[in-house]
């Protein structure tokens, strides 16, 4: 009798209760991190509820099950526009048009693609006005400004979202980038008072912790008359021959510093805690840069590595038809935003371009012979070189127009022997030159500070999230953190 009665239940529950069930079922999968019970619940509402109101929601959990977790972009957008095309009255639409403009602010190459994305962000709050999702269209339609450089127009939808959605998930990020943004504008001050208003406003959030580096690092470079960098005694990081034939470190935003060194044959990472990780195993490396996921992209002499398994080689045609050649003599590598690998090349003097595909697409900026020993991406896009041969700095744009550069030689500085670049958040770059100095210039290429005395022979250096400086010091064999 009660089995009877249990499966009248069950046959009694409609299909609309049955797709709510799973669609709920679903999310608890998806924030417990049972990724695959979550994309199996989603998938049996598609393919069993079609008719149901919670099929717009299962296909927006799969566009983002695809965008966020397998990064198949192609199969996100045709998740969220069947929902924006079958379902446009649905409470799931303006989330699919929100996804919808992210996807296409990542892969946005033009000025053309930007409008495209802030069209799919501004029809979330022109249709959809009442619906949850707007202060995330006003935060897509902040991050697509400030990729266009337009910073007044990123502090003003940012603003917009932590004025009128100041309980919304979104808004200590949307704080977050008017401090940013600010700080890009050359406003530091300002920009520390909005960072800190992230951790009294959000003290739990993920942001608070990111607020704290930013003060931190504009307070270092701006808190006073000029910046100034004292050397930390008490800094440790790893030993023996991981500090041995060192050619490049590179600190993460989870700071974990990585650590290329050519006598251990492999890249290692040290934690935040001191401890030594597992090794990245490679030879003849040349150079460590992030990719625009955060993953680790290591330059070896005839391929590149590009998070922990993807080992990549490349080839350039030769002049004779049809035949390839393939580069055995890199110095450097970084991944773009848009997705472009870009190689310096000693043997042909240039920094070759490739698309995601790996397909040579040409020299990068021009056909210009350049010696580059270094390249490094900034927050906002912008590909730093550092050219061993002119002794300069120069940062360019994906298309390779010139945004600013770093001369050889100023009131107060000469570059003599430079040998690594990074670049800050806020556009700021660091050079380290083989006779003893580590400077630091504005984005407008003027001289911030300069670091001499304890560091001998500079090899390759980082920033961390705070601001601090990391040296490789290859005479003492050591690295010296500044702060």
């Amino acid at each position: 009798m009660l089995l009877a009665a249990g499966l009248l239940r069950a046959q009694s529950t409609s299909p609309e209760e049955q797709a709510r069930g799973l669609l709920e079922d679903g999310r608890t999968y998806r924030r417990e991190g049972k990724l695959k019970q979550a994309l199996d619940n989603f998938n049996t509402i598609v393919t069993g509820f079609a008719n149901t109101d919670s099929v717009d929601d299962a296909l927006l959990e799969i566009g983002r099950y695809q965008m966020e977790v397998e990064g198949n972009a192609d199969k996100a957008r045709e998740a969220f526009e069947v929902v924006t095309k079958r379902y446009p009255q649905s409470d799931g639409a303006p989330g699919a048009y929100y996804y919808l403009g992210l996807l296409t602010l990542d892969r946005a190459h033009s000025a053309a693609d930007l409008d495209d994305a802030l069209a799919q962000f501004t029809r979330v709050q022109r249709l959809y006005p009442r619906s949850e999702w707007v202060s995330r269209a006003l935060y897509g339609t902040a991050l697509a400004h400030r990729k266009a450089g337009r910073l007044p127009e990123t502090v003003e939808a940012a603003r917009r979202v932590a004025l009128e959605y100041p309980s919304s998930e979104i808004a200590p990020a949307a704080q977050f980038q008017i401090g940013h943004a600010l700080a890009l504008m050359g406003e530091p001050r300002p920009a520390m008072e909005e960072f800190q208003r992230i951790r009294n406003r959000f003290p739990t959030s993920e942001w608070a912790p990111r607020a704290l580096d930013r003060i931190t690092a504009l307070y270092r470079l701006y808190g006073g008359a000029k910046p100034v960098f004292a050397l930390d005694p008490a800094f440790t990081a790893a030993s023996g021959d991981v500090l041995k034939d060192v050619r490049a470190i590179l600190m993460t935003p989870a700071r974990v510093l990585w650590i290329a060194s050519d006598k251990v044959k492999g890249v290692v990472p040290v934690g935040a805690d001191g401890k030594v990780g597992a090794i990245l195993n490679g030879a003849d490396l040349q150079g460590l840069s992030l990719g625009p996921a955060g993953e680790l992209v290591v330059a070896a002499r005839m391929a590149v590595r590009v998070g922990p398994r993807d080992i990549r080689s490349f080839s350039v045609p030769t002049d004779k038809p049809g035949l390839t050649e393939p580069l055995a003599k890199i110095e450097a590598a970084v991944v773009t935003a848009g997705g472009l690998t870009l190689i310096a090349d000693e043997k042909r003097r240039r920094v070759c371009r490739f698309d995601a595909k790996g397909q040579f697409q040409g020299p990068f900026p021009d056909a210009k012979e350049r010696q580059i020993v270094r390249m490094a991406v900034d927050g906002e896009g912008g590909i730093a070189v550092l050219d061993r041969d002119q002794k300069t700095v120069q940062v360019y744009d994906e298309a390779g127009q010139l945004l600013r550069s770093v001369a050889a030689r100023g009131a107060g500085w000469e570059l003599k022997r430079p040998t690594d670049v990074a670049v800050d958040p806020f556009r700021n770059t660091y050079v380290a030159d083989e006779e003893g100095f580590v400077y630091v210039f504005s984005p407008s290429g003027q001289l911030l500070a300069s670091i001499s005395g304890e560091v001998r022979k500079p090899r390759a250096l980082t920033i961390d999230p705070a601001g601090a400086i990391l040296v490789y010091d290859e005479k003492l064999e050591r690295i010296l953190r500044y702060r």
